[in-house]
């Protein structure tokens, strides 16, 4: 236990390290990426060894708490900076370090030569220590810490090449949006401590005290109510619909989705690492982590469900009609989110921790494999200028075709078996409308990834300008070890294919302690519905867009836009969420501070502030007037107020 106690520190402060070194000792290329990506690996290690000392103690005893000082004591505001290890953070600690390792690797070629390189990798192991510290705080307000730090780290890497006005505006749209859902946690903050007087998730000994735990208290909140007595709102209800609105924000849920598509201006290894393993899945892990509020109120369960729900279709049908390489991979991400968050509003939190897990492996694999192909395309991103590059991107291609069927839910890769989970789990629970949804959202899923894989590597190359070619080892060697992962990832959670089969259930039996969840069962009829609609829409998605290749022209209109009009336009435009905002949240308030700068400021403030002197000066002017140098006129002055004096003496003083 020792041991463990200052072993789990390491994880978080070796990429705290890396970052420090390159802001203020490394300043060549090559030490940078060298650098940053060894204390990631490391971090990596660390936490594998960590997880083999944990699994080794007893069930009832897999949660390590390690504190370093007490951070605020402030009357009866006592909140430790401490870290923990459990299994709910482990599995998020192997993969934000695993995944975030292959992507420092990776970026160390993909970033060559580029002018602020050192910079870059500085901010990557920032993110991942916040992302770190997000996944490992033992309470509240150090998971909060973490959450504003990848918040600003994303900010300084999508926005990174700030040169490009694209990237810049996506950076501040990343994080004005983000800001909705922080103030929303900010207030649940405030709730459970006005609640519980603690922010720690379970009791903790800080030097001789304990201090308590709000998650195991959870049960002294029912029947506690707030607000109007002709609507009083329960407490759970109120606190978990506050963190519901934070992770909207976070993990890019509707309406809060906006952000997340345009982050795309950022590189192509930062995509990777805000979309696959880190930034997104911060709001999916937050709900798992306070399962017991959410669990108290049906009310806000239900909301969790239709807002996954939206968010998987609204995304999905975007991701249809897409031309962007990058901008397909966005609109998926925040799909496949959707799933998660709908998976957590069933009560199936282990199903939702097992698909962000896989999710995280593929779709690593497929934002890093356009990298490649992006960067053997000399910086192509748009799909309808590539074509047949199978031949020249060999390993790319396999790799790709990997994530994308592992994407679709294609049996026996690891997105068909955590999919399938969720799927399973909406079939046996009798949620109708989330299942209708979501197994209509896995059938586009698969349409666009096979769409996706014949206009990149398929037919012919449409723009003659460039010359593509393979990527170099230090690329193509982690689209491998992904492509592994996204292969094999699903057996952490196999179901029970039969009775005492060894291995089935790995992650729910290891999550068990935290989530406290049955083990779902395999229904071979969905599974093999999905499977049979993940292959059959994703052989139609390729057969559609190959066969019509001499119909895709660059620049020009998708060939399904012939049969669909407007509603191909609508699913381009994200169903016009976007343009909503910008007509009636944005351009209202440019114009309300157009109105302020132009008008209010100057007449108003400035005009209050100048019109006083203004007064002053107009006031001493004409007292100046009287001063004539004239003695007539003084002796007239006085003689005016000499009979003033000798009136008012007359009158009122008897």
């Amino acid at each position: 236990m020792t041991m463990l106690n200052w072993l789990i520190w390491l994880i978080p402060l070796l990429p705290l390290v890396g970052f420090l070194l390159n802001v203020f000792v490394i300043r060549q290329e090559r030490a940078a990426g060298l650098v940053a990506s060894a204390m990631v690996i490391v971090s990596f290690v660390v936490t594998l060894v960590a997880v083999f000392l944990l699994a080794g103690l007893p069930e009832e005893g897999r949660r390590v708490q390690a504190v370093a000082w007490e951070w605020i004591n402030t009357g009866s505001f006592r909140v430790p900076f401490g870290i923990m290890l459990d299994p709910l953070t482990a599995v998020m600690a192997l993969l934000v370090t695993g995944v975030s390792g292959l992507i420092h690797v990776y970026s160390i070629s993909y970033m060559h030569g580029d002018p602020r390189v050192v910079r870059y990798f500085a901010y990557l192991n920032l993110f991942v220590t916040m992302m770190l510290f997000l996944v490992m705080g033992n309470n509240m307000l150090l998971l909060f810490l973490g959450w504003e730090g990848v918040g600003l780290c994303s900010f300084l890497l999508i926005g990174f090449w700030f040169e490009r006005k694209s990237a810049g505006e996506a950076a501040v749209k990343a994080f004005v949006v983000n800001r909705i859902g922080d103030a929303a946690f900010i207030l649940a903050m405030l709730a459970i401590y006005s609640h519980f007087k603690t922010l720690n998730f379970y009791t903790v000994q800080v030097g001789g005290d304990i201090q308590p735990g709000f998650l195991e208290r959870v049960p002294e909140i029912l029947g506690l109510t707030f607000g109007p007595t002709w609507q009083p709102i329960a407490v759970a209800t109120g606190i978990s619909f506050l963190l519901l609105i934070g992770a909207t924000g976070k993990s890019a849920q509707f309406p809060l989705f906006v952000w997340l598509p345009d982050a795309m201006a950022g590189p192509t290894p930062v995509s990777a690492l805000i979309h696959a393993a880190t930034m997104v899945t911060a709001g999916v892990y937050m709900m798992a982590r306070t399962e017991a509020i959410f669990t108290q109120s049906p009310a806000t369960q239900t909301w969790v469900m239709w807002i996954g729900a939206l968010t998987a279709i609204i995304a999905g049908t975007a991701a249809v009609a897409q031309w962007d390489i990058k901008r397909v991979l966005a609109y998926s991400t925040v799909s496949q989110l959707g799933f998660m968050v709908v998976a957590c509003g069933m009560g199936a939190y282990v199903a939702a921790i097992f698909h962000l897990l896989t999710h995280g492996l593929f779709k690593a694999l497929l934002f890093l494999g356009s990298g490649s192909v992006i960067h053997g395309t000399h910086d192509t991103q748009d799909m309808r200028k590539m074509g047949g590059l199978r031949a020249a991107m060999p390993t790319t291609f396999w790799t790709y075709v990997v994530g994308a069927a592992a994407l679709a839910g294609v049996v026996p890769l690891a997105g068909f078996w955590s999919k399938d989970e969720i799927l399973a789990h909406a079939l046996e629970l009798g949620h109708w409308p989330q299942l209708a949804l979501l197994f209509l959202t896995s059938l586009l899923t698969a349409f666009y990834m096979g769409r996706q894989v014949a206009l990149v590597f398929y037919g012919e190359q449409r723009d003659p300008h460039y010359h593509p070619h393979e990527s170099g080892r230090v690329m193509t060697a982690p689209l491998v070890i992904l492509a592994i992962g996204a292969a094999v990832g699903g057996l952490i959670n196999l179901p029970a294919l039969w009775e005492g089969m060894p291995g089935a259930h790995l992650l729910t039996d290891w999550l068990q302690p935290v989530l406290h969840e049955e083990a779902g069962e395999l229904n071979l009829a969905m599974a093999m519905l999905a499977t049979a609609g993940a292959i059959g829409m994703g052989y139609l998605g390729w057969w559609a867009y190959t066969s019509n290749a001499t119909k895709v022209k660059v620049g020009g209109k998708d060939p399904a836009y012939r049969y669909t009009g407007d509603i191909w336009d609508g699913m381009e435009e994200a169903w016009y969420v976007d343009v909503a905002y910008q007509r009636f949240v944005v351009a209202p308030f440019r114009s309300l501070g157009d109105f302020l700068a132009s008008v209010f400021d100057p007449q108003g403030i400035d005009g209050l502030v100048t019109g006083v002197g203004r007064f002053f000066g107009w006031a001493a002017a004409e007292v100046r007037q009287t001063q004539t140098g004239y003695v007539r006129n003084y002796a007239l002055v006085f003689t005016v107020g000499v009979v003033l004096v000798l009136g008012f003496m007359l009158i009122f003083a008897r």
